[in-house]
């Protein structure tokens, strides 16, 4: 009695188990399809309901007669003043955000996407000083010069081109100057002759006052999700998906009191005492903290330590640290593929990937038969991809004489033999030559 008690005991446990991972994956395939299907036709500068639970408070009261109840709901970004997604009662949080950005010199908006899902919150600071803006044009063929002040005697500090788009703030009291963001960061005066716009409904300004910087909604806000906080193992931990197109100049972001410039995708992370996370996932990222900087490159993940203000806000405490290779496999998860432009994980490949010799030699040469299986590759180099499939994608490129150690082998989807450096890292044996003692490294099936 007491066996078969045990052993009912065992497979009551083991199909709990087996529901919560489905469960799970459920929650999951949910959460996606809902972005996929039902922020479809998100539109821009809004966030787009994806899946429980996710609420937001308006930046004032009533300031929005729509509330988040349906997959597909959205709400202006513009009347946002936090919001939140979260795994509450068995949920899986899950919105996206589509947004606008300025890069660091010039007004040339461009779109960039947000996904966050987990456990994460956002606040959006009240941009209180921010001033009206006009669009107004350059229309001398000279260009225009760029002043301090609204004089010809003040310096001038840069000069606009004929035809250069500029966002004008105030007019001076004799309505002879206009004062604009020549770009977000820089502003100036310029004369109103060389304009072409309407700026009489614009405030009278004194030449002292400085506006804040130029930031478009969701380009400066503070946030904090859960770190390695993923239900099971078919969800990606908490964090922020954020892209910006790669074929355009990097976009500028504030984020935790900390500058980003940003070309391709990152996942972000952020809590108080372990700082922010910033996972390069593709393309490249600079960031910018307590006068320092490092740019970081696709596969590398750079933290930033932070503290909290008087007023709640976040600021670094810390530079930021030196970029190095990012866990991908905690990363594979990730819904890359609810960003609107293709991107892949990159793997930094120097984490698995030994360098070819100083001298150049082959790093087999003369190696031991019964040392450990060690391969390299010929002039052509190999490609490392994510199954062993010659259709799979490709998350990196091996070089001439550099070389690894296998962590298994497979017959893959060609039905020809590959080694696996990790889990989702592949590289096909025919691309490859050996040394060592290779009848010892382990057949997986690829299928169970």
């Amino acid at each position: 009695m007491g066996r078969w008690l045990g052993l009912l005991m065992l497979w009551l446990l083991t199909a709990n188990s087996a529901a919560q991972e489905s469960t799970c994956a459920a929650l999951q395939d949910a959460a996606w399809a809902n972005i996929a299907a039902d922020c479809a036709e998100q539109t821009p500068l809004s966030l787009c309901y994806g899946h429980p639970t996710v609420s937001a408070v308006p930046a004032q009261v009533d300031s929005w007669s729509a509330r988040f109840s349906m997959p597909g709901d959205h709400i202006p970004l513009a009347d946002i003043n936090w919001f939140s997604v979260s795994s509450e009662a068995g949920t899986w949080g899950t919105a996206r955000a589509m947004l606008q950005a300025y890069p660091a010199d010039s007004l040339d908006v461009q779109t960039a996407a947000m996904i966050f899902f987990g456990n994460t919150a956002v606040f959006i600071p009240e941009q209180q000083d921010l001033l009206p803006l006009v669009d107004v044009e350059v229309t001398a063929s000279a260009g225009a010069n760029l002043r301090t002040s609204p004089t010809t005697e003040a310096s001038a500090i840069g000069t606009a081109e004929y035809e250069s788009p500029l966002k004008a703030i105030g007019r001076s009291q004799d309505n002879r100057w206009v004062q604009v963001y020549a770009d977000p960061v820089t502003v100036a005066w310029v004369s109103q002759s060389l304009l072409a716009g309407d700026v009489s409904g614009l405030p009278v300004l004194s030449s002292d006052q400085t506006p804040v910087p130029l930031w478009l909604p969701l380009q400066n806000f503070d946030f904090h999700s859960g770190l390695d906080d993923a239900p099971c193992d078919d969800l990606p931990p908490s964090g922020i998906l954020l892209q910006t197109p790669k074929d355009a100049d990097p976009r500028r972001f504030e984020i935790n009191g900390t500058r980003l410039y940003v070309n391709g995708a990152v996942f972000l992370q952020a809590q108080i005492q372990t700082g922010m996370l910033v996972h390069v996932l593709d393309g490249e990222a600079v960031i910018q903290a307590l006068d320092d900087e490092v740019v970081a490159a696709g596969g590398t993940v750079s933290r930033v330590f932070l503290d909290r203000g008087d007023d709640g806000a976040l600021f670094p405490a810390e530079s930021p640290s030196a970029p190095q290779a990012y866990d991908y496999h905690s990363l594979l998860d990730l819904p890359i593929e609810l960003l609107p432009h293709p991107t892949r994980i990159r793997l930094d490949i120097y984490s698995l990937v030994s360098r070819r010799p100083a001298d150049g030699s082959s790093p087999i040469a003369g190696m031991a038969l019964d040392a450990p299986c060690t391969f390299t590759t010929g002039q052509r180099g190999a490609n490392i991809r994510a199954q062993p499939d010659p259709n799979a994608a490709i998350i990196g490129v091996m070089g001439y004489r550099e070389s690894a150690q296998p962590l298994a082998r497979a017959i893959g989807l060609d039905d020809l033999p590959w080694w696996q450096l990790a889990e989702s890292v592949w590289i096909r044996i025919d691309a490859t030559v050996t040394g060592g003692d290779c009848a010892l490294v382990p057949f997986i099936d690829i299928n169970e």
